[in-house]
């Protein structure tokens, strides 16, 4: 049991880091690398980068749902710092992962 009590601060700046930041490069990276490289018209480029960054989502939030409860973070906690993050829209998504071990996909 790891004893480390960590703030909510701490809880969302690692989601933030290893969960929006990535997704949001993501999209921004392919968007304007298959409209400018691969003469992709910039939405469709950008609706590929927005599912490629989803994908990405639900992977990486699990990985921060998973560390959030195995340091134990309370649920509700969770959900309220990750709400507030734009990291996750509903507690379903935290209990998708925490009480059914799944991917959360919405």
């Amino acid at each position: 049991m790891n004893n480390k009590n960590f703030s909510d601060y701490d809880i969302s700046l690692r989601g933030q880091l290893f969960v929006n930041l990535p997704v949001t490069v993501i999209i921004i990276i392919t968007a304007f690398g298959l409209s400018m490289f691969f003469d992709v018209n910039f939405k469709i480029a950008l609706l590929v980068g927005m599912v490629l960054g989803w994908i990405y989502w639900s992977f990486s939030v699990k990985r921060w749902i998973q560390w959030a409860t195995k340091n134990d973070v309370d649920i509700d906690r969770l959900v309220k710092i990750g709400k507030r993050g734009l990291l996750v829209w509903s507690k379903n998504t935290v209990e998708t992962v925490t009480k059914h071990n799944k991917t959360p996909f919405i």
